[in-house]
Formats: structure tokens, C-alpha cells, sequence
């Protein structure tokens, strides 16, 4: 395994070509990012951002988010089949990494278990903004591991001056994927408009080899089980990866009316996704006696006749949301903005099309923000949010009770340049009250400040350094969770006792860009390099025991430290073609010894190193990729390594003129080499790999 002081010194020599870049280059088109909310160009943000939109975001763009975004700096997939995919940012995610749609948190169940999807559909995002590294100050305790913000234009902020749309068809060998999307957006006068909509379906997810992988404690431990072998060897698939198959849909409309000093407008959105459990994961685990003999001569009847329960979850969502924006015409008060959403989740886990478990989430947000500019003064924003969530499962598994959540934090952000230097400072209250149906209630306050200095080597070229204090509170399910949860293969115990985390994070960063240059001085550079100290971190131990045959994994407070970096450096070439060279790895550990238990935090994702070349040209581009990633042998008390892997993958599109319209002929060779790829930082690497070589194509109109 490559160390890391072997990626840090990668690190310095891609950083060093950009301090001797020129200071007199054109200005580039600034794009905005909207996690700041002093609007703010991507190019200035002290904290490292990556944004996906336009061509990039189409290329990137699948089925689940963490799929979507495990090509970015910083970013992991925790998988969990075809149906799930989550973001994990530098080895945080679930309750750590906030996940907003439009800056408003998404209110699913994705963060209780990792079997349950993001309510979200990347195809059809607009924009994807990811801020790696603690995002609380604006957004609360769950987002002290980052924040991945999906924007998709529902309600639109100007009238565009003719309807505008586009039209997408793309399919995907990897599990035969059939994907439709369309956009529409339009108005008249002070009205505007704007619908969309998706449909996708696809089959079971097609591998290189064995879906389930054994190791050799577990085959040693099947070989003095007797029948066990036989009934586990019943879930296995060979070239494909079984109940994998989904069926989804989702369409939204919006409208608003706009005036010369901003717009108010509301949108609705109606998800459905039905999507499969792999096989292995879901077993059926009896008591001993008479009835469990039964069960099992009746599983075997259903095996011999090629019938295997199989567990799939279907999922539905309505959001309302209303968004408003007024300027004001002041020399000191600049924009106030509100955000209202309210979210109707459920999904029912259906257990041989029969329904089971019953999850629920009804939940408010709102935020109101108010910017001020006084020239050459400070700048700065305060923000309210407020959020009312009820949560509720109901069902055979039903491991966590129902439980009534409410926040209400305030927050304001200020900074001030001084000639080439830039100060950002900030400072977050919040209270967290957390009301079960049969427990005693937990409240939480929470305090969170950061200040991050930037020095402007050049109009393009900044170095920058930052300090965070962030809490977080638990949630329910880690307070209160007691119960089997067949679907992760895991029994939860939650710690009603548990404190709240504190985390202290140092970050140090490089950033060069300037397209607009020429030469070596157009080369685009990201640096990073983190360490985060969190006391009290809660995390979900493997026990090593049992119960009802289900490994026992039990809610635990430990203080851990985290540490890692991201390099990224494109270089440009003659004849359009350029070079990309990147890389990113974390390593985390708990702070103290406990005799038996591993000090390193489970599920970490592994180092990886990697090189792109591609080309673009007037009508047409190429992107040949190679990721390396090391194997992952600091998995854990009682948890197993993960083998590392390589994936190559090729990308083209073509771009084509047909009058004033627009069509783009696009298509993806993925994983090459057809490698077996388990990641690491999901709970079902040992059921469902990544999907092997697989192509990609569809087509694209813009109108």
C-alpha cells in the first residue's frame, strides 16, 4: 500500500508548477455556488468544492447519487446493489454528511439504514455541489462530514424569453438499464414555469464471478454448520448479482412569479422507486424447536423449486417546496431569501411481495437568510433554520420506535479582505430536542464557530488556511435503536446515554484556476490536505456477538482522529488534448487502546491514485480514466479486509447542430477490465459487488 507521506509529497510536486503562474490573466466566467450564501464564485470558497453541471454532470450522472459522485476528490460510493448508493466524503457519511435538495435536506430514511435510498434523481439534477469538510455553521449538526447539494431548477428565478427543454434516452449494459428523461421550462409576462420528469428500469446487475464472497473464518465456520451451507449456498448467483433489478419514476412542476426585485414561487415532486434487495442479506432466522424444523423443510421445498424469498423494497414521496428571493435597493441590506419544504416519506419493505416493515417521515424545513454588503466593509449573512421531523416503523423489523425530532438553529457567516488577504468567520446555536414514543427525551445545544484565512498568491491562485469546531448530535436511531434489521444482516442496539460529538477540524489547501490563460499557466490544481479530531464519536461497534443469529453491532461513544488529503492537477496539451493526475486517501483511529478491539474506524474507503487523458475538440470529446485503489486492511474489530482494484473506464460524446437545436450523441466503456470491485465502505461488499464491464450510450436533444 502506497503511504501517505508518499501522497503528500505527490501532493507538493503537482502544487509547485501553479506558484509561478502569471498574475495578469484574463477573468474567468465566475460560477456562483450556492452553499455560500453571499453568492460567492466557486474560484473564491475557501473550503474545497467540487461542482458537477452541464456536460460533466451528464456524463457522471446514474442511478444513485453515491454512484453519481464516486469519481470526485474526496468522495466514495457505500453500495448496497444497484438500488442504493450513498456519498461517503473523507470516511463520514450517513448522519454526518447532509444531503439538500436545493439546500434544503432531503428528509428521507436514507440516513437510519444504509439499505434506504436518497430521494433523489441525479438524471435529473441541474447541478451537484459537494463541500468536503464540516458544513454546519449553515446546516446543522448533520452536516459536520460535508454536504452534497442537488439543484434541479424546479422553481425558476427568471422568465426565460422562449420555452426551453431538453430530451435524454440513455441505456446501460450493466444491468440492461432503459432511462428517459425530459425537461420543460418556460412563461409569459411575470410567469414562469418549469416541468420534468424520469422513468428508468433495469435488471439484476451483471458481475465478473461470484456475487457472495466467503472468507475463510466464515467458510470454516459453514463447515461445522451442516445444512447451513447449503441454504446460504442457495443465495448465490454466478455472473450476476440476484434481486437486483428496480423500476423508478419521478416528475415535478413548478412555478413562479417574478419581479424586478426577485420572485416567489412553489414546486411539487412525486417519487416512486421500487428496488431489490441482493440476495444473502435478507435471511430468515428461527428460533430453535419444532417450528424452526418446519421453516427449514419448507425453505428447502422452495429452493428445490427454484423459489427464493426475495426482499425489495418500494418507496413513494411527495415534496412540496416554496422558495422567495427579494434584493433590496439599500447600500448596506443586499438579498433576503426563504426556503420552506415539506417532505411525505415512506417506503415499505416488501418480504416475498408480501408488505412488512413500514417506515414514515413527515417533515418540515424552513430556512430564512439575510445578506448585508457594505462596500469595502464587511460582508456577511444571518440565517434561521428550523426543522420538525416525525419518524416512525412499524413492522415485524421495526428496530427503532417512533420519534418526533425538532431543531432551530442560528447562524451567521462574515468576512473582510484586507489587499491580497481574505478572512471568512462564523458562528452556529443550535437546539436539538428529540421526543420518542416510550423513552425519555434528549436535548442537545450545540455550538459551532470556524474562522478560514486565504492569501491570494494571484487573481486566480489562493492558498488557505482553516479551523472548525462543530457538534453533532445523535439521532434517534443511534439513541434508541433495539432490534433486527435482516436487511443489513445486522441486530442495532442503540445507547440512549450517548453525548454528543465535538470536532475540531484544521484543513490546509492549494487552488489554481484560469482556463483562460495559456500554456502551463491553464493548468487547474486542487490540494487538500485535512485533520479532524472528533471527541466522542458515535459510531456503530461490532460486538462479536449474536442475536437471533444476527450479528450484534452496538451504538458506542470513542474518540477518534481523521486525517487525509485530495490532489487533482489537469494540465493542458497542444491540439486540445490534456492530462489529469489525482488522488485521495483517509486514514481514521480511535484515540485509545481497548484490549481486543482494533483501533482503526470500520469502513473506510481505501487510498486511490489515478490518471485521466482526454481531448476536446469543437464538436466532439474523449476521457480515457484509470483508478488505482489500495487494498483496505484497516477494516476493524471484526470486520474483514477488502480487496483493492483497479477500473478503467472511456467516455465519448458528439456534439451535432440541427438548426437552432442541439443533439449529442454520448457514450461510456466502464470498467474495462471487467475487475471484481467491492467497496469497502459499504455493509454489502460481501454480497454485491460493482458491476463489471459494462457500456453506456444514449443520446441527448437541447431545444
Amino acid at each position: 500500500m502506497i503511504k501517505f507521506n508518499t501522497l503528500a509529497l505527490a501532493i507538493a510536486s503537482l502544487a509547485a508548477p501553479a506558484i509561478y503562474a502569471a498574475e495578469n490573466n484574463p477573468a474567468l466566467e465566475e460560477v456562483n455556488v450556492t452553499v455560500s450564501p453571499l453568492d460567492k464564485p466557486a474560484d473564491a470558497v475557501a473550503a474545497p468544492v467540487s461542482i458537477l453541471s452541464g456536460d460533466a454532470l451528464r456524463k457522471s450522472a446514474a442511478a444513485t447519487l453515491g454512484q453519481t459522485l464516486q469519481d470526485q476528490p474526496g468522495v466514495a460510493n457505500a453500495s448496497f446493489g444497484s438500488g442504493v448508493g450513498l456519498p461517503v466524503i473523507r470516511g463520514q457519511s450517513a448522519n454526518r454528511v447532509k444531503i439538500l435538495s436545493d439546500n434544503l435536506d432531503v428528509s428521507d430514511a436514507s440516513n437510519t439504514s444504509s439499505d434506504h435510498a436518497a430521494s433523489i434523481e441525479p438524471l435529473l439534477a441541474e447541478r451537484i455541489e459537494i463541500l468536503r469538510g464540516p458544513a454546519a455553521l449553515r446546516y446543522g449538526s448533520g452536516a459536520v462530514g460535508g454536504v452534497v447539494n442537488i439543484t434541479d431548477g424546479r422553481i425558476p428565478s427568471a422568465v426565460p424569453e422562449e420555452i426551453e427543454g431538453a430530451v435524454e434516452l440513455r441505456h446501460n449494459t450493466a444491468d440492461n438499464q432503459d432511462a428517459s428523461v425530459f425537461r420543460l421550462t418556460g412563461g409569459t409576462g411575470q410567469l414562469a414555469w418549469y416541468v420534468d420528469g424520469v422513468y428508468r428500469e433495469n435488471n439484476d446487475t451483471n458481475i465478473p464471478g461470484l456475487a457472495i464472497v466467503e472468507h475463510e473464518e466464515h467458510h470454516e465456520h459453514k463447515e461445522h454448520a451442516g445444512d447451513e451451507d447449503e441454504h446460504e449456498e442457495a443465495f448465490n448467483t454466478d455472473g450476476y448479482v440476484g434481486n437486483t433489478n428496480a423500476r423508478a419514476h419521478s416528475y415535478s412542476g413548478g412555478v413562479s412569479w417574478i419581479t424586478d426585485n426577485g420572485f416567489i414561487g412553489f414546486s411539487l415532486n412525486r417519487l416512486e422507486n421500487n428496488y431489490g434487495i441482493p440476495l444473502g442479506t435478507h435471511e430468515h432466522h428461527h428460533d430453535d424447536g419444532d417450528h424452526a424444523d418446519e421453516d427449514h423443510d419448507e425453505h428447502e421445498e422452495h429452493a428445490e423449486a427454484g423459489e427464493i424469498d426475495a426482499v425489495r423494497i418500494d418507496m413513494a414521496q411527495t415534496r412540496y417546496d416554496l422558495k422567495g428571493e427579494h434584493r433590496f435597493e439599500d447600500d448596506y441590506w443586499d438579498k433576503l431569501s426563504l426556503r420552506v419544504g415539506y417532505n411525505d416519506y415512506e417506503h415499505v419493505e416488501l418480504d416475498a411481495g408480501n408488505p412488512g416493515t413500514r417506515f414514515t417521515n413527515q417533515a418540515w424545513e424552513s430556512r430564512i437568510e439575510i445578506t448585508h454588503d457594505a462596500g469595502n466593509s464587511w460582508r456577511g449573512a444571518y440565517g434561521l433554520q428550523l426543522t420538525d421531523k416525525d419518524f416512525a416503523a412499524v413492522g415485524d423489523e421495526a428496530f427503532i420506535q417512533p420519534s418526533r425530532t425538532r431543531s432551530a438553529g442560528f447562524f451567521t457567516m462574515k468576512e473582510r479582505e484586507w489587499g491580497d488577504w481574505h478572512l471568512d468567520l462564523g458562528a452556529r446555536l443550535e437546539r436539538v430536542d428529540i421526543n420518542p414514543d416510550t423513552a425519555d427525551d434528549r436535548d442537545y445545544n450545540l455550538i459551532g464557530a470556524s474562522a478560514t484565512l486565504q492569501y491570494f498568491l494571484a487573481e486566480h491562485q489562493h492558498i488557505s488556511f482553516g479551523a472548525t469546531r462543530s457538534e453533532r448530535a445523535p439521532v434517534a436511531e443511534e439513541l434508541f435503536a433495539d432490534g433486527a434489521h435482516l436487511a443489513e444482516s445486522r441486530y442495532l442496539l442503540g445507547n440512549s446515554e450517548l453525548d454528543k460529538e465535538s470536532g475540531v477540524n484544521l484543513e490546509l489547501g492549494y487552488h489554481h484556476h484560469n482556463e483562460a490563460a495559456s500554456g502551463w499557466h491553464a493548468a487547474r490544481i486542487e490540494a487538500s490536505v485535512f485533520y479532524n479530531q472528533i471527541g466522542d464519536y458515535i459510531y456503530a461497534q461490532n460486538t462479536g456477538g449474536e442475536e437471533e443469529a444476527l450479528p450484534v453491532y452496538a451504538y458506542a461513544n470513542r474518540d477518534a482522529t481523521f486525517y487525509g488529503a485530495e490532489a487533482s492537477v489537469t494540465f493542458p496539451l497542444q491540439s486540445g488534448y490534456y492530462v489529469t493526475l489525482f488522488g485521495d486517501m483517509v486514514r481514521a483511529s480511535f484515540d485509545d487502546a481497548i484490549a481486543g478491539e482494533s483501533t482503526d474506524v470500520p469502513r473506510m474507503p481505501p487510498l486511490r491514485m489515478g490518471l485521466a487523458l482526454g481531448a476536446e475538440y469543437d464538436q466532439w470529446g474523449w476521457e480515457w480514466r484509470t483508478v488505482k485503489a489500495a487494498d483496505q486492511d484497516r477494516a476493524g474489530t471484526h470486520e474483514e479486509p477488502t480487496d483493492g482494484y483497479t477500473r478503467m473506464d472511456l467516455s465519448a460524446e458528439y456534439n451535432l447542430n440541427i438548426g437552432s437545436n442541439d443533439m449529442v450523441l454520448f457514450a461510456s466503456a466502464r470498467n474495462l477490465l471487467d475487475e471484481e470491485i467491492r467497496n469497502s465502505t459499504s455493509l454489502l461488499r460481501d454480497y454485491a459487488p460493482a458491476p463489471g464491464r459494462s457500456i453506456e450510450a444514449g443520446v441527448r436533444f437541447i431545444f
